[in-house]
């Protein structure tokens, strides 16, 4: 904020009207009419910029010569007057000298509207300090640092247009600033970040109507399926410690997505979130304020609908999960769904196969490899995004599961993701193999698929 410019601005403009007074005694080109109000069509002299009454830049007029005796105008190309031989001079803007005191006026007024902006801003009572500055600007346009402050306000109120605007004025009015320069630079600044919100949100217009229209093909064909009751392998003697040992555990019938869950289903229930603020299903421990938007949601990843969703938390997956009426699976539902009874390494079987799951590193709508999804019917548990599971990850927990419905360890610092990703090598995708993650991280290779209970009959 230039507060102290202020004091120097109005003492040299108090000096120039007197001056101006002087010099249109002596020499009545000092004032020659030139500008004119596009909109109001008042003049002004050579030296005014912007109209006094409305604030609108002023456009430039040839000047009028009229004959300093007679004061009849000359026409087009005469220098000198028909009747008396006295060469013509400009037309002035007679009611100045009359009129030094009215202009005075209105610069101390909006040199005590400026102040008062200023101390507004200083307390950060920003709107006030608005109003305040656009009543400082209608008594008088032409003050430099009002339309610096107004820039610089307006740019720390998102509003990038009115901040433009303003210091553009600002360059105009005091061209041989010592800031000129980096004033323009923030300018550019500005536009660039203009252009590129705009274009954000022709993408979020369209992103929603792409994903509108592809939920309803999604939800025909996104289905899940019941894993019946009953005993399977879990774990591996010939892996990491944490998947030792090998041994049978029995698993209540419980129901598993076939899919991962999909950007456009995401999007769904961010809507819903958005909408409602309605965090009632959400995890009671999850971190204050969130509103489970995936990190760099304005990423074009996004913005096709059947790629699995990614750079969402724990607390995230879990939210969506309970509002879509189901949960995250437990590591041994999601073991058995991937592995099935024969204890396979791969959801296909037991030989590697590069062509049955994506390891490429770009991404692929779920479920677009048909040779890679398990005995059960579940595609991408091998490869695509990493699976948030509901357990604790405790790296002895094999060693001591309850054989009936294990759910892992009752705390701990880090939750089960299983599956690996697009980005992961052959031996980090085998059906048994464990790892884990802190709850609130998030990255570009970490989605999820729910599960649900299945009612006895």
């Amino acid at each position: 904020m230039k507060k102290t410019f202020s004091i120097y601005l109005f003492s040299v403009m108090a000096s120039s009207l007197i001056l101006i007074s002087v010099l249109q005694a002596d020499n009545d080109k000092a004032n020659a009419i030139t500008k004119k109000c596009p909109t109001c069509s008042k003049l002004y002299s050579e030296d005014t910029k912007f109209c006094g009454e409305d604030g609108t830049k002023l456009v430039n007029i040839p000047a009028r010569l009229v004959c300093p005796d007679c004061k009849k105008e000359g026409t087009a190309g005469e220098k000198f007057c028909k009747e008396h031989g006295k060469k013509l001079i400009p037309v002035t803007e007679t009611p100045l000298p009359n009129n030094t005191d009215a202009v005075k006026q209105k610069a101390e007024l909006a040199k005590k509207y400026y102040t008062e902006g200023c101390d507004f801003c200083d307390a950060e009572s920003y709107d006030l300090a608005i109003e305040s500055y656009k009543k400082a600007e209608k008594a008088f346009p032409d003050f430099p640092e009002l339309h610096y402050n107004m820039g610089w306000l307006y740019s720390k109120l998102g509003d990038a247009e009115k901040a433009i605007e303003h210091l553009q004025k600002y360059i105009v009015l005091a061209p041989k600033a010592s800031d000129v320069t980096e004033v323009q630079s923030y300018i550019v600044v500005m536009t660039q970040a203009m252009e590129k919100r705009k274009s954000v949100v022709d993408t979020f217009q369209s992103r929603n109507e792409i994903m509108k229209n592809a939920l309803a093909g999604q939800k025909k064909k996104y289905s899940s399926v019941i894993v019946p009751a009953g005993e399977f392998t879990i774990g591996s003697d010939e892996a990491r410690e944490d998947t030792y040992p090998e041994h049978k555990v029995y698993l209540d019938a419980f129901e598993i997505d076939c899919y991962e869950v999909t950007n456009a289903q995401y999007w769904e229930f961010l809507e819903y979130i958005k909408k409602t603020n309605d965090h009632s299903k959400c995890f009671n421990g999850e971190p204050s304020g969130k509103d489970h938007t995936p990190r760099f949601w304005d990423n074009e990843y996004y913005n096709n609908p059947d790629y699995p969703i990614a750079r969402i938390d724990w607390y995230d997956a879990y939210a969506y999960a309970a509002w879509a009426g189901k949960r995250l699976p437990t590591e041994a539902e999601w073991e058995k769904a991937a592995r099935g009874l024969d204890g396979r390494n791969f959801p296909w079987g037991n030989q590697w196969d590069t062509a049955r799951c994506n390891l490429s590193g770009e991404p692929k709508p779920v479920g677009s490899i048909e040779a890679g999804k398990s005995i059960y019917g579940c595609y991408d548990m091998s490869g695509s995004v990493h699976e948030w599971c509901a357990d604790w990850y405790l790296d002895t927990y094999y060693t001591e599961t309850p054989y009936k419905n294990p759910k892992g360890p009752d705390s701990g610092i880090r939750r089960v993701i299983r599956g690996g990703s697009r980005f992961s090598k052959p031996f980090q995708i085998r059906t048994f193999t464990r790892k884990s993650e802190q709850p609130n991280l998030f990255n570009v290779a970490l989605g999820f698929r729910c599960a649900k209970d299945v009612k006895e009959k």
